[in-house]
Order: C-alpha cells, then structure tokens, then sequence
C-alpha cells in the first residue's frame, strides 16, 4: 500500500467517526466522548479529537449547558493544547473563518450617533465593525485634524479581558512613533464606555486591496515591498518587547499615499512581562489562517511568532489566499499549521521568483529556531529578492529561478504564460539578421513569416497585439481606474472572442501608480522598455498625463484616449502621437459657467473654483477663467480654493468659501470625488443653497457613492457634466456597452467611466482594423487620422484628422437627486 493510499483511509476513518458521533447527538443519544476519542487513528488522533470536542460542545451548549476547559481537561489531561483549540475555534477570541464574515451592527450596541459630538470630537462616520467594537471616523476640533475612534462594544464593556486588551492596545501602539505603525492619540472614558482615538488612515486594508485587485492576487513586487515595510514595524514593536500576535492582511493598512501601516495592537503581548500579559500560555487568540504552530497548540510564543504570521500574510499577497485555507474547517486549518508542509507559491504562479517561495518556507518554519532570527533578517532577504539578488536559499533549487513575467491583464482574462517572455527576449538575437526573413526598420523587427509568434513590432506578435495602460488601481482615485479598464477590457473582450483584429487578440497590462506622477513615468517606462507594449491606452489623470505623455511623445509611443481633458493633450497644432476622444476641460467649464450665469441667473463674479493644487486643478481653473471672462470677469477677480493631490486637507477651502464677504453662489469644482463629496457637505452645512458644479473626472458614479453612505441629501442638486451620453439611455451604443458589461464583467454595474473606456476600446479598435494587418505606430496612426464622421451610435460623430485629434467636444449635464442618483438634463 503506497503512503498515499494509507493517508486516504486515515481521512475516511476520521471522517467517519466524527460523522457517527454527530449522527449520535441528532439521534437524541448522548455519545461517549472518550469512547470516538479511543477509535482515532494515532496520526491524526489530535485532529479528531479536537473535532469531536468542538462538536460536542456546540451541543451542550445548545441545549443550555456551559462546560468549561476545565471539564474536558479533567477527561483528557494531556490534551490540554488540543482542549483550548477546540474552545478557541468556537468562541469569540478567534475572528471566524478569517474575517470573512460580514459584521453585524445590530449587535453593536452604542449610545453615540454620526453628528455628535464625543468630547472635543465631532463623529462623521462608521468606518468598521468587529467583535471588539466600532470604529468610527471623527474630528478632532481642536487640533482640527481627522481621527479615527474605536469604542469598546457594550456586550465587552464588562468583560475584563477585552477591557485589557482595548486599553493595552492603547499603551503599546501609543509609545511607538513609528511611520509604519498607526499612532495612538488618546484614550477616553465616558460614562462607563471607553474609547481609543487613533490616526486615521486613508487607504484600504489589504483584505480589500486583494478583493478590488483584477487578479485577486498583488504583483509580487508591490507584495515584497509591503512584507519589508511590516519588518521595519515589527522591528520597532520587537525592540520595546511587543508580539502584535495576529499579523494577517486586515491588520494592514495601504494607505492612498501607499505607505504600510501595520494596526490593531488588541492581541499585542508584552514578552517583558509574562504575568501582566494579555494571554497567557494555554489559550489561543488571532486568526486561524495566519497562526503559527505554537499559537495552534495554545504554547509558548516570541517574536518569531510573528514573522511565522507574516510568512503567511506574505503567502496570501502572492496568492490571493492564506497557505492552509483548502484545509477544510477552522480546527484543520490549526492542524494543517502544526504538522502540514507550506504549500509552493510556485506552482501556482510560476510567474513569481522562485526566491518568493524560499523565504515563505523559512518564515513559515513548523520549528521557530528554523525561521528567520528578527524582523530585520527577514527584511534583508526580501530586499534582496526586490534587487534581483537571490537571497541565501534554504535549500538548493533544482533549476535556477525563473525571472517574473510582467502582471498582465489578458482581454480574454487568461494569464499570459512565461513563455511568451522567452519569446521576446529571444526575438532580440534576430535583430541583426537579414538572411533569416527578418530585416529591422527604426529599430523594430518585422516578420515576412506572420505565422511565426515572435514580434513584429514591439508590442505585435502574428496572433496578439499588446496594449498597457498605468491607471489608478488603488487609492482615492482607484474607483476611475478600475471603471475605466473594465470598460475597455469589456468591448476587448468581445473582439477577442470574435476573432480578434486581424487574427490577432488584444491584451492589456494593467499598472498601479496611485495617481501619482512619478510612478507612472516609471510605469510608462516599464510598460514600452521592459514589457514592450505596442501602445497605452486610458491612463488616467492629468498630473501623471503632465509626464507620461511627454514621454510617450518624445519617443514615439502612441498615448490614446487618458481619462483627462487636460489642455496640455489638446495642442493646436496637436502632437502626432497624442489622441484624445473626450472633451476638454475648457469644453465643460464652459458649459458649467454658461449654466450658471445664463440659465440659473449667477453673477460671474459670484462662482468660485475649488480645484485640486497641481495641473489637473490649474487647467481647470484656467477654462472657469477663459469662460468668466466672456463675461467681463478677470482671472484676479475669480476666487480660487482648493487642496493637495492624495489628501483631504479643505478646512481652509470651506473656511473660506463660507465666509459672507466673498458672497460666493456657485463652485465649480476640479477634484477627486472623494474630496469633492466632503467639500460638498461641510460647504452645505454652513450655506445650503450653494450651488455645485463639477467635471467629469470627480466620477459620477464614485461620488454618488460616497454621498449615499454618508447622507443622499448632502448631494441633492450637485452638478457632474460628462463627456459620454447618459449610461442608462437606450442610445445604440450604450446599449452594446451594457449588453457586454454584462456578459464579461456582470459584478460591475454601469457608469460614466466604464463607459468612456469602453467608447475609446472601440475608437481604437476601429483604427486597428483600418490600420491592417502590418500594424505599426505610424499605419496606426495615419489610419485614425482617416476616422471620419464615425457613428458608433453614442450621438456625436467621431472624427480625427493630422489637425484634429479630439474625436468629441460634447458635454452632457447630469444631476444628483436626494436619493443619490444621477438624472440627465439639458446644460444648454
């Protein structure tokens, strides 16, 4: 009988004795424990004992009965490990099936409300719920800073443990300053109720982050930067004897700044003093999935603890999910961490260094004397990995890892297979060759053989067309970023599947630069240097535009259709390599300063700009100027207020727009749409009859959301003007856009954005089929200038030409009601 065979009827056995044992209970019978416990395999004895034990207790307790530890360990003396985990896994020390479980308010009980005030704080929001509490978002008066404050849920106000860990969560996050761990503030008591007041993160944790993620999983690169800043926190909390005890992705906090910040210091265990400590050996806190071998078992822990966890944590970046979650029940999942092998990251995502998994192996040692010594060791190997310089393996791979494939988004929605780099990289040795079919021009090589799967130019294989775009993926402005590629992937993805362009696919890879211009030059770079896309298409923004598009420009890239009206695209003459399907920002200020001052009767003098500080707000500040002063209003005469790029700092832009002498009636507004729905509703607060005018980048959509969470009414009357036609109508082609939404990415429902990037998918197709088969920048670009009168059934007809590549100057109005929904009006 082989190994394998033998462990298959073990599990039948087990499976079988903790079926008969519950099919005794639903028979009324009372079965005896120790009898199942005696007929366990040995290998798996504590297993099943464990299952058996959490089993009967849910019966006991179900019929009224409260049976301690105490009761089982005085029948299995030496299992007491083995007794805790089974409790663990059924009572509220342990976050259930990894947080997966959506919280419940109801059972929160709390006697404060959004709109009052809690000391010097003033509650604007519920920002989360979780078996300790609630967290609320707040304002700090005083200090004039936003906060978060978490409150003590009344069902533990009176249980002294979690009492004890609320509190001594305060005292250890609080006496560390450290840029990777969220600061402490403050504690509260008020009648009765205790409170924590910390830093507010903006960002999302990185549960959420993997969840919004296309893949489900994080490029391993982002993953490996995110694991160093957790060592440089841990490092911190290690050197003052802290274990934070439950390291796992909702711990973690990216902020839209993309900072890591590790959180929630509720498990955190002082080693310095063992008998002050919050848990005690002999019971188990944190979070099945991420637990290490010792805390599974209820034993001893220490810092190494930790790196076990964020081994795990590390695991679930590059997978999308924890190593052991296959495992079956929350007791297996325990077990499997105790005595199963870590699985290979490898082996699933061959496109991850084997490096990766070699230090996943050692974090993630059954044994802590195996694991990495400190945080910091841990640190310098995945430092290393991130330079390309493999760290010191554990032990010696067979083959010498592969080098990571780029993340792609495949139209289709495959992965795109290791392969296929090879095949680029080897297409290089051909460049130089003319006896072998291949001559090069400019640099790029072209095929004679089309049947061949090597480029023939960059970016174009015979049978796939490689597109990239660097978007806002994360962050306040990642709702944009995300709506704009599933439109464009939305109509790829229909061509792909009838047939492609040509006979070939098109693919999209997709990079995360958070809005932030820096890293999307880097991207840009990465996507024609490293990864070799024949173009880009739908970036979004217009501070990243302000670079990427000159670097595109400068080295002959073709940059089509960014989410953006921003001026510096639309130059007369305009730049050969620069289109645009939208219109301009100078196009919808235009249309928001004629509504207000001839339709709603608004002196010009009386309109404002709040607008963002960097190129996208000073462009559209300049179009409000252009506009007011058809009216006989100076640039010197407009009030200009506004805030930072990736911040929320507009206490002096509501200050300042409510102060009676400035005698302002309308705004328009150039910003984010996060920003604008806070802007909106301290604005209102103080002046409700402002009226508000924004630009199609704040995201109509977005913004409805976010008024909706926090107050519909807030948002009543709010003005977006959009550079597509209404995305419910039954135009044509909003029909078509609809119609494939559905069919290839149904958990999205339709909005502005998803449907500009569906009409640029397609604008841009038609130039590929125009184009033909000897696809080029340059045949691609003459054939959009050959794009005349195109009706693809949206309204407007679409046109370029060597002097015209703006497709659209139309601007639709659209309006929000007191229920948080968009209806369209006529702007004119």
């Amino acid at each position: 009988m082989t190994e394998s065979d033998s462990a298959r009827e073990r599990d039948v056995a087990a499976t079988a004795i903790l079926r008969e044992f519950q099919d005794d209970w639903e028979a009324g019978l009372r079965p005896n424990l120790e009898d199942y416990a005696k007929r366990a395999p040995e290998d798996v004895r504590r297993e099943v004992l464990a299952e058996l034990i959490n089993a009967d207790l849910r019966r006991r307790r179900s019929l009224g009965e409260n049976p301690s530890p105490t009761d089982y360990i005085q029948r299995f003396p030496a299992d007491q490990p083995t007794i805790s985990a089974a409790f663990s896994a059924i009572d509220d020390t342990i976050v259930t099936e990894g947080s997966k479980r959506e919280p419940d308010l109801g059972s929160t009980e709390v006697d404060i409300a959004v709109g009052e005030m809690l000391g010097k704080y003033e509650i604007r929001s519920v920002l989360g719920i979780g078996g300790m509490g609630i967290v609320f978002g707040a304002y700090d008066s005083v200090i004039r800073r936003e906060v978060a404050i978490k409150l003590l849920s009344s069902k533990h106000s009176t249980n002294e443990n979690a009492l004890s860990r609320l509190l001594q969560e305060a005292q250890t996050a609080g006496a560390m300053h450290h840029p990777n761990i969220v600061g402490i503030y403050d504690v509260l008591e008020v009648e009765g109720a205790y409170y924590v007041v910390m830093e507010k993160v903006p960002g999302d944790d990185l549960s959420e982050v993997l969840k919004k993620s296309t893949r489900g999983f994080l490029d391993w690169k982002l993953a490996t930067r995110i694991a160093m800043d957790c060592c440089d926190a841990l490092t911190a909390a290690h050197s003052q004897g802290l274990i934070h005890r439950d390291i796992k992705p909702q711990n973690i906090m990216l902020t839209v700044e993309s900072t890591v910040k590790l959180l929630d210091f509720g498990l955190a265990k002082s080693d310095q003093d063992s008998e002050k400590a919050l848990t005690q050996h002999g019971t188990i806190l944190g979070t099945p999935d991420f637990m290490s071998p010792e805390q599974c078992s209820a034993g001893e822990i220490n810092p190494l603890s930790d790196i076990y966890s964020l081994g795990a944590t590390y695991f679930d970046l590059l997978t999308g999910h924890p190593p052991f979650t296959e495992s079956g029940t929350q007791l297996q999942v325990m077990f499997a961490h105790c005595n199963q092998p870590v699985p290979s990251v490898v082996e699933k995502h061959p496109e991850v260094p084997a490096g990766c998994d070699r230090i996943i192996q050692r974090a993630m040692a059954k044994r802590p004397e195996d694991r990495y010594q400190s945080a910091a060791e841990l640190r310098k190997d995945l430092a290393a990995l991130l330079s390309e310089e493999a760290p010191p393996p554990v032990a010696a791979p067979e083959e010498p890892a592969a080098k990571p494939f780029p993340w792609k988004i495949a139209a289709g929605g495959a992965m795109v297979v290791a392969a296929l780099a090879v095949l680029f990289a080897l297409s290089g040795l051909f460049n130089d060759r003319s006896d072998d079919g291949l001559n090069t021009e400019n640099g790029n090589v072209v095929a004679e053989n089309a049947n061949q799967n090597v480029p023939t130019f960059r970016g174009v294989t015979a049978d796939t067309i490689h597109l990239g775009t660097t978007t806002a993926f994360n962050g306040p402005n990642e709702e944009l970023g995300r709506n704009m590629v599933i439109g464009m992937k939305s109509y790829f993805d229909s061509v792909n599947d009838a047939g492609g362009v040509h006979g070939r696919r098109i693919e999209l890879t997709v990079l995360d630069d958070r809005y932030d211009p820096d890293k999307s030059l880097e991207n840009m770079k990465q996507l024609f240097e490293d990864r070799k896309v024949f173009a880009v298409i739908g970036n979004v923004g217009t501070p990243t535009a302000n670079v990427t598009s000159v670097f595109a420009s400068q080295n002959g890239h073709l940059f089509f259709s960014p989410l953006t009206g921003a001026s510096l695209l639309r130059e007369d003459p305009p730049d050969r390599y620069i289109f645009n399907y939208r219109a301009s920002y100078q196009d919808e200020t235009a249309a928001l300063v004629k509504y207000f001052v001839e339709t709603l009767r608004i002196p010009p003098e009386q309109i404002a700009v709040f607008a963002q500080n960097d190129a996208f707000g000073d462009d559209g500040f300049a179009g409000v100027a252009r506009a007011v002063k058809g009216y006989g209003i100076d640039v010197d005469q407009l009030l200009r207020v506004g805030y930072d790029r990736n911040r929320f700092n507009i206490d002096e832009a509501v200050s300042t727009i409510v102060d009676d002498k400035n005698e302002i009636r309308a705004i328009v507004m150039v910003s984010t749409y996060k920003v604008a729905a806070r802007f909106v509703k301290r604005v209102k607060a103080a002046k409700p009859d402002m009226v508000f005018g924004a630009v199609s980048f704040v995201g109509s959509r977005a913004i409805a959301e976010e008024f909706r969470e926090n107050g519909p009414a807030d948002g009543e009357g709010v003005i977006v003007t959009q550079v597509v036609p209404p995305f419910m109508s039954n135009a044509t082609g909003v029909l078509e856009y609809r119609r494939l939404l559905q069919k290839y990415n149904p958990e999205y429902e339709p909005g502005f954005v998803s449907l500009e990037g569906f009409i640029a998918a397609k604008i841009f197709t038609e130039g590929l089929q125009l184009a033909g088969p000897d696809l080029t920048t340059e045949t691609l670009i003459d054939a959009l200038h050959r794009i005349n009168k195109l009706d693809i059934g949206i309204g407007p007809l679409l046109s370029f030409s060597p002097s015209r590549h703006q497709a659209s100057d139309r601007v639709w109005g659209t309006r929000l009601t007191k229920e948080g929904e968009f209806e369209s009006f006529d702007l004119e």
